[in-house]
């Protein structure tokens, strides 16, 4: 097995049935690429009540804090772009941090425009993940 990569996941999430679904196939979509990837919003949000402000600030901050070990973040863009994903993209170009941007389904979303560096283009993962017979 190749060497295995902590990643950060980052997808939108609103807690609707259907994100959890979504991020669901992103964090399997790791997986099968040999991430071990963190997905705090769909972990955290099953212990901690996201609609209380506290604990939806200590959520982000456990969250955040994965940054520093992961190799990379991960951005699933299929269902475009959350705030919370831009500020964390924002926050990986300040910082300097590598990340990639995939989709699932179809070609990758860029976010609003103010964001984008020239070399966004260089993050773009067009790999596919090993197929799972599952």
């Amino acid at each position: 097995m190749q060497s295995i990569k902590l990643v950060v996941l980052e997808s939108p999430y609103a807690g609707a049935a259907n994100d959890n679904v979504d991020a669901r196939r992103c964090l399997k979509d790791c997986a099968l690429r040999g991430e071990s990837a963190q997905a705090s919003h769909l972990l955290l949000t099953q212990v901690l009540d996201d609609t209380k402000p506290d604990e939806r600030a200590l959520g982000i901050a456990l969250g955040l804090a994965w940054r520093e070990a992961a190799h990379y973040s991960v951005f699933y863009t299929d269902r475009g772009w959350s705030n919370g994903m831009q500020d964390a993209l924002k926050s990986a170009l300040e910082e300097k941090r590598p990340f990639k941007l995939r989709a699932l389904d179809g070609p990758v979303k860029f976010p609003n425009p103010y964001l984008l560096p020239l070399n966004l283009y260089e993050a773009v993962d067009h790999s596919q993940a090993p197929a799972n017979d599952a």
